[in-house]
């Protein structure tokens, strides 16, 4: 870089954008350039004071303002000092830029101004929920306290029906119809009900729970259990009274099954719901209708003969009736 030319305008000593080297600056002494630069910003390293002290030595006895310029103007908007140019060009944007666009202060603003966005944010999201503090001393509002007050719900009672003697399944859904929970304790749902853990005609919460005994199911011989599969079997194709089914089982022309054991299916299929005498009765009787006519009593007689379907009268008028007679 070269001083500026004779003849041209005195420029004051300070610090000036180096067009040969953007983003810095140099100090101009006042009469010339000199070897001081600095990066364009606050962060300059020495004061224009300072370097004038260094490039503009005095005499003995001259005082600072008579080592200064007689004339200090600044330079003129836009003009530059280029190597033969007439003058520096001085920063001037930076130097008259307001205070709140430096950059310095522009990024703590920016800064503040992003934090009170998002505490805005915050607070309309937060929908005014904060409660609000009350002032020291003052006194609670209990008129703004809505008190609840929940009656205690009465327990229904149930009367607890008696279904001791019925099979656990009949149990069970009896007691269930009305409320109650049934534990039959993993018992043989087929067989009768012994005992119950609530006694009959007694008052019990609806839903509790209701345990029944229900009688431990027979381990069955052989011989009882044929037997049992055998009167099922005669029973599912034709009409058999209680005793003309025994007969059969027992018959050395029949099954030729032990008495005992042709008791026990006997009552095995009476305690277990597997057969009714008055359907077995009314079976009967439709079925000899179907062959030929009869009269009531010929039929009574045909059904309650022991040399015939063997019903009780019970079972036979109740078959009778079922037929229309």
């Amino acid at each position: 870089m070269s001083t500026p030319n004779d003849g041209q305008p005195t420029y004051a000593a300070g610090w000036y954008a180096d067009v040969n080297a953007p983003g810095t600056e140099r100090w101009y002494d006042g009469k010339a350039w000199t070897q001081h630069v600095r990066a364009v910003g606050p962060e300059a390293a020495l004061s224009g004071a300072a370097i004038a002290a260094r490039t503009s030595p005095t005499t003995e006895g001259q005082t600072a303002a008579h080592a200064a310029p007689a004339q200090a103007s600044s330079p003129a908007a836009g003009s530059r000092f280029v190597d033969g140019a007439t003058a520096p060009v001085m920063n001037e944007t930076a130097a008259r830029r307001p205070w709140y666009k430096r950059k310095g202060i522009v990024i703590p603003v920016g800064v503040l101004a992003a934090i009170i966005v998002v505490s805005a944010i915050g607070g309309a999201l937060g929908g005014g929920k904060d409660d609000e503090v009350p002032a020291a001393g003052a006194e609670k509002d209990d008129t703004d306290v809505a008190e609840v007050l929940v009656e205690d719900e009465q327990p229904v009672m149930v009367a607890v029906p008696n279904v001791v003697g019925m099979v656990g399944s009949e149990a069970q859904s009896a007691l269930t119809s009305i409320g109650f929970d049934v534990d039959l304790g993993g018992g043989d749902m087929t067989m009768p009900v012994t005992a119950q853990s609530v006694a009959s005609e007694t008052q019990a919460e609806e839903g509790s729970t209701i345990v029944l005994t229900l009688q431990e199911k027979p381990k069955l011989t052989l011989g009882q259990q044929n037997a049992i599969d055998s009167a099922q079997s005669y029973l599912s194709f034709s009409a058999f009274s209680r005793s003309g089914l025994s007969r059969q089982l027992t018959s050395e022309y029949g099954e030729g099954f032990d008495p005992a054991d042709a008791e026990f299916a006997m009552v095995y299929l009476e305690q277990n719901g597997l057969v009714d005498w008055n359907a077995q009765a009314a079976k009967s009787a439709q079925s000899y209708l179907d062959m030929t006519s009869f009269s009531r009593q010929g039929l009574y007689d045909q059904l309650t003969s022991e040399y015939g379907e063997g019903f009780t009268p019970e079972q036979a008028n109740a078959g009778l009736a079922a037929v229309g007679y």
